[in-house]
């Protein structure tokens, strides 16, 4: 874990091969599967020569639970966000096949805020690859050290040449800094890509997003760790949670 923090403190991000177990991308995948005939309506399409996506997918998908609070990340979470984690959003995406349409990389940060050395880290992101990516697929890409400092800078101050397209086995997740400058790399593939996206911040901050509702069962958890860890609803989960 030092290393992995080393290079996330230099980089802002870090890749963690095998955080699912393929036995839990099955299942995950099935449910993904489940909720798009289910709850189509729920699928934004999101454009980019086919991005499809549900920020609500926790509410009909139990089986989605462990991609929101993974706990074989948690000791790596929060090491980087310390011990006021808690949830902001959570969403999955699916890239379509792309084989004769046009590519693009369109880098952009998901938060506008430095924060403390060591980790320079506001909100915290991981995403978990559902399906094979290598170098003939759509990637998730980022661009290192771009919010390692106090100071955010524009794009072109830094030198695209150094990005980084991250392949990787389903299973594997990518935590990065939601400052870092990132994008969905879209290529030329007849493959499909999927990814679940969350996002965590501090408890005691305010949330970054209010997209994703969050389920009664997830707030009023099993033990005294989950109940903290959605302690600090976003105000669409609050209204939900003083009304209904």
């Amino acid at each position: 874990m030092k290393e992995q923090l080393e290079f996330f403190k230099k980089n802002g991000y870090l890749v963690v091969p095998g955080a699912l177990s393929t036995d839990e991308v099955r299942t995950i995948n099935a449910a993904i599967d489940r909720d798009r005939a289910e709850n189509q309506p729920l699928w934004q399409d999101r454009g980019e020569s086919g991005r499809y996506q549900n920020v609500h997918t926790l509410l009909a998908q139990p089986d989605l639970d462990i991609t929101m609070r993974p706990p074989g990340l948690l000791p790596l979470m929060e090491a980087i966000m310390g011990s006021d984690l808690c949830a902001e959003e959570h969403s999955v995406m699916v890239r379509s096949p792309n084989p004769d349409g046009p590519t693009m990389c369109h880098w952009h940060r998901d938060a506008g805020d430095s924060a403390e050395p060591p980790y320079y880290t506001r909100y915290l992101s991981v995403v978990f690859y559902l399906t094979d990516v290598d170098d003939t697929t759509h990637t998730f890409s980022v661009l290192p050290g771009t919010a390692q400092s106090a100071e955010l800078l524009p794009l072109d101050a830094y030198d695209l040449s150094t990005a980084v397209h991250l392949v990787g086995r389903a299973g594997t997740a990518i935590l990065f800094n939601a400052a870092t400058f990132h994008a969905g790399n879209v290529r030329r593939t007849r493959a499909e890509r999927r990814t679940i996206h969350i996002y965590c911040g501090h408890a005691r901050d305010r949330y970054l997003s209010n997209h994703t509702i969050f389920p009664r069962r997830l707030w009023e958890g099993a033990d005294e760790a989950t109940r903290k860890y959605y302690s600090r609803p976003n105000p669409i989960t609050r209204l939900l949670m003083d009304r209904f």
